[in-house]
């Protein structure tokens, strides 16, 4: 058997018996190494090699400042200014969560940070009026990936570094792709609610305080303070767009803004909590490296192989219709959600499915936007969906509870794929 079939298998195998993203391909990569009689000292640099690039830094960074604004108060301000704009409509506070999951997706950049802090708001709030806990998680569960497509985005950042495409572009081309992702969702929300009775206007509440806070009036200082929460994805976006800095100095900006409200103007970040902040970011940050640096390697061996030109010849035989195509190359992508890691799915399929892309004429950033709406929807879709766990874990609902309704979301989310990925001028029109 050849050192390249063995590859194959063993990866196989591994994905089949749950074995760690990284440590599969981590594996794999040096039993293959070591078979072809390659010298053991390329997996050293090619692991290196992957993290060694100064756009990556801004990954540790947005991650630490997702956490920061998170633990600063930045979700729950987020849910009172959309509670007070859509809240009392049909389905109402399924729409405020959305809303606020695209907000708050602004600045974590992260779809599993999303599902965990606007779920811990918005449950309660939605128990009390009457949304049941499993429906409520299957919102949060569909609407908390947009996290990885609306800027800062980690899934961008890498995505710009494997390919030399531009990271600002890949920004200016999120935004759109976000808010169709996000308008999909909402016009689902509203036709399940009114389908299920879940009022917004004169709806009744099970908890008196929820309804008090519910009714509470909005006052100048919570405008204000929504102003300065909102300043870090404008900080974030803007200073990219307007070329003040670039996305990983963005990033630093970002920490010292999130802090500085936190601490200073929300007032709910104090030293002590600082400590378990860093911690968190800083694990976060070197599980997402690790798995870099792995799928690195395994890019390498696929190149080594001239694998990608081969899964590039055998798909193109079986069409060159581009309509065909780009429909098989979301196929392959949203099985591969199902089963792995956003990051490594990116860092996996990219260098396979690019000279595809290059072949049948399609934008570099908006195969980025491709891949990175069909991670999204992976985050959703059992049995991989870590939003669709962490939504369930938050609700306090099974995951198979959760499952029951979540199908009406992703195939909303399947139909925004659709319009991103047929009509590029859509989200291609700023870049």
């Amino acid at each position: 058997m050849s050192s390249v079939a063995i590859f194959g298998i063993l990866t196989a195998v591994l994905l089949a018996i749950g074995a760690p993203i990284p440590v599969t391909v981590g594996l794999s990569s040096i039993v293959y190494i070591l078979l072809e009689g390659i010298a053991p000292m390329i997996v050293i640099q090619r692991l290196f090699a992957g993290v060694d690039q100064a756009a990556l830094l801004a990954i540790p960074f947005f991650i630490l400042a997702g956490d920061l604004m998170n633990r600063g108060g930045i979700a729950k301000r987020l849910v009172r200014l959309a509670n007070k704009a859509v809240g009392n409509r049909t389905g109402g506070l399924a729409i405020v969560a959305i809303i606020v999951c695209m907000f708050f997706a602004a600045i974590s950049g992260s779809g599993v940070a999303t599902a965990a802090a606007i779920g811990g708001v918005m449950f309660g709030g939605m128990a009390a009026m009457g949304y049941p806990k499993n429906y409520s998680a299957a919102v949060i569960a569909s609407a908390s990936p947009i996290g990885v497509i609306i800027p800062p985005s980690i899934s961008f950042v890498t995505f710009g570094v494997l390919t030399g495409a531009s990271i600002a572009d890949l920004y200016k081309a999120g935004i759109p792709a976000g808010i169709i992702m996000g308008a999909a969702l909402m016009v689902a929300a509203y036709l399940t609610s009114k389908k299920n009775g879940y009022q917004g206007k004169n709806a009744k509440f099970s908890d008196p305080k929820a309804e008090a806070e519910f009714n509470q009036p909005y006052e100048k200082r919570d405008v204000i303070e929504v102003l300065f929460a909102l300043g870090t994805p404008v900080i974030i976006v803007g200073g990219v767009f307007g070329g003040w800095f670039t996305p990983t100095e963005s990033a630093v900006v970002a920490v010292i803004y999130s802090l500085v409200i936190g601490a200073f103007v929300f007032k709910e970040i104090k030293i002590k909590s600082l400590f378990p902040v860093f911690k968190s970011s800083a694990l976060g940050a070197a599980r997402i490296m690790f798995i870099i640096a792995n799928a690195t390697v395994f890019a390498w061996i696929l190149a080594y192989e001239q694998i990608p030109q081969m899964l590039m010849q055998s798909v193109m035989n079986l069409t060159s219709n581009k309509f065909l195509l780009l429909l098989i190359v979301n196929a392959i992508l949203l099985v591969a959600g199902a089963f792995m890691e956003t990051g490594s799915i990116i860092l996996i399929a990219t260098p396979l499915l690019l000279p595809i892309m290059n072949a049948i004429g399609i934008d570099l950033v908006h195969f980025g936007i491709i891949i990175t709406v069909n991670t999204a929807i992976g985050l959703l879709t059992p049995p991989f969906g870590v939003c669709l766990y962490t939504a369930s874990n938050v609700a306090g609902v099974t995951v198979q509870d959760t499952i029951k309704r979540i199908w009406p979301f992703l195939a909303a989310m399947i139909v925004a794929l659709m319009i991103i990925t047929y009509w590029p001028q859509i989200i291609l029109f700023m870049v």
